[in-house]
């Protein structure tokens, strides 16, 4: 039987699925009832030092659609809106009720790098019972603005800097939470380490302008007719998710917990094959709810099950390999697209992608049915990727070069 269970940092989850430090960890009633759900650890929403100075706006969560669903989010939601006192009392309840599910406290504040802070609120907390905490390092949008956040995790002094204090503070594990759109990640993630990080969790949100009302000129949100540049999160995301997990796990020994953009267990598999040994979800929890951790650990299990794999260590990382530079790719084949007689519908969806954005090799036939002209086709794959039929246009070597 393959055992989802899984060693992060020192800590023994029940599976890799961890709540992100995000709306569906707002309060501690909320972090238990996950758990009971069967969740393998919850990231607390960021604490803020004194949360009453930074009030979150109305509304500041918008879902980006198309055709009426929904692909993503945005948001300029600040950290947790309630006291640390309170959440002290909530620690010490969850570790009591649900001690064998990870609990990490999210810290970042906003009132500019004030070392005993930091310190401060880090000790209490490890007094409270939290088996670790995650520096948000990454926030995009919002804290960022006042000092904090992508501020930090883009600076490699300062991330030293912060590590260095909460890792004179505390003898727990510390992972460090690091933003995409920043300069030499895997940098950033060096220093983490060298500083006294466990672990690297990324990404944070992408930040972004959401949209424009063009008969209004005022952009989304709209908070009393203004707006903010926001968070992009959700299935958007998840490629630049998977390649900083898979540069850092190229470039530094660490253990990393993928987040952006996932919903399912193949998006799991994904993020731990470059890399990751845990997952953070947030934006699929938003939509769908607690209750798609059934789905999760079960695909998981069944993925295993039929690959042989006994541990989810066996299988991390397995496709950084094949991961290299674009100048080492090989240019000693060529490939043509092939169209599947029986499935094409005549949409001509790929005869106009090929006419406007490729190399006019496609054409319609009388019959409707699309026709490749090999010798003009470059392979570039468009046409596979348009195709509304799965499996209708594929792509085959054409011939070896000379």
């Amino acid at each position: 039987m393959a055992s989802i269970e899984v060693d992060f940092a020192g800590f023994r989850c029940p599976n890799p699925f961890i709540l992100a430090s995000a709306p569906p960890t707002n309060t501690g009633e909320m972090i238990e009832r996950a758990f009971d759900q069967g969740w393998g650890g919850a990231v607390i929403k960021t604490l803020t030092y004194d949360y009453t100075k930074y009030k979150n706006v109305n509304p500041r969560i918008h879902a980006i659609k198309q055709d009426g669903r929904v692909i993503g989010f945005t948001n300029f939601e600040l950290g947790a809106q309630k006291p640390i006192d309170e959440w002290l009392e909530d620690v010490v309840r969850i570790k009591k009720n649900c001690p064998e599910h990870l609990l990490l406290a999210s810290l970042l504040h906003t009132e500019g790098l004030v070392e005993s802070q930091w310190k401060e609120v880090a000790r209490r907390f490890a007094q409270a019972g939290v088996d670790g905490f995650e520096l948000n390092f990454s926030c995009s949008h919002g804290m960022a603005e006042g000092g904090g956040g992508a501020t930090i995790g883009s600076s490699v002094g300062l991330i030293q800097e912060v590590v260095g204090w909460i890792r004179r503070t505390v003898t727990l594990p510390i992972m460090v939470k690091l933003p995409a759109m920043v300069e030499n990640i895997p940098q950033k993630a060096k220093a983490a380490k060298e500083a006294g990080a466990d672990a690297i969790s990324a990404i944070n949100t992408l930040n972004c302008l959401n949209g424009m009302d063009v008969y209004t000129f005022t952009p989304y949100p709209r908070v009393d007719g203004k707006s903010a540049f926001s968070g992009l999160s959700g299935a958007m995301i998840r490629p630049v998710g998977l390649r900083c997990v898979a540069q850092i796990a190229q470039n530094v020994k660490i253990p990393i917990s993928g987040i952006g953009g996932i919903a399912n267990w193949e998006d799991t598999v994904q993020y731990i094959l470059v890399g990751a040994s845990t997952v953070q979800i947030c934006s699929a929890v938003m939509q769908y709810g607690y209750r798609i951790i059934e789905d999760l650990t079960h695909g998981l299990a069944d993925y295993m099950e039929k690959m042989e794999f006994a541990h989810i260590s066996d299988f991390v990382g397995l496709g950084l390999p094949s991961i290299m530079p674009h100048r080492e790719l090989s240019r000693d084949y060529r490939l043509a697209s092939h169209v599947d007689r029986t499935q094409c519908v005549g949409c001509g969806l790929c005869v106009i992608a090929c006419r406007d954005s490729g190399y006019q090799a496609i054409s319609m036939g009388k019959d409707r049915i699309a026709f490749v002209d090999e010798e003009k086709c470059d392979g570039c794959g468009l046409c596979k990727g348009i195709c509304p039929v799965e499996g209708c246009m594929e792509l085959k070597r054409k011939e070896s070069k000379g």
